[in-house]
């Protein structure tokens, strides 16, 4: 199974997401099974594998505009292993500013981490996300992002 595309999946009423069994597979082999749960815009989650997330804290140390982004992701996140279920807990900070995220969502593969969205938010996600995800992959390219 390629890391590509998106599949429906639920936060169940314990805050634990459940990852897409056709991505687990591919998840533990490449990475293990810790993650580190976060959010960008606290609608959405990322879920980035541990050894993704440690490279990305690594990049930050000698890139000023990945530290300020990494430093805003630390804020509403946490490190979460996938339990036997496939399932991964959320932050407690992210179960209070966004109890939409409980219920059916949308699991998507990006690259080397998963983007999680509310049923209810996803056309909108979509649009809004394009430039978020240009302007990330720029600043680990050691690009600059260019504030409004």
């Amino acid at each position: 199974m390629e890391f590509c595309g998106h599949y429906k999946s639920t936060v169940d009423p314990k805050w634990r997401l459940k990852l897409p069994a056709e991505y687990r597979g591919h998840l533990q082999e490449a990475y293990g099974d810790a993650f580190f749960v976060t959010s960008a815009d606290l609608e959405s989650l990322l879920v980035y594998p541990m050894p993704v997330w440690e490279a990305m804290m690594g990049e930050s140390l000698t890139n000023p505009s990945l530290a300020e982004k990494m430093s805003d992701l630390n804020m509403c996140g946490r490190i979460a292993k996938m339990d036997g279920q496939g399932k991964v807990m959320i932050s407690e900070y992210m179960r209070l500013k966004n109890p939409a995220l409980m219920g059916p969502v949308i699991v998507a593969a990006v690259v080397d981490h998963l983007e999680v969205y509310p049923l209810s938010l996803v056309d909108k996600t979509l649009e809004q996300n394009k430039i978020a995800n240009r302007e990330m992959a720029r600043i680990r390219a050691g690009g600059h992002v260019q504030k409004p």
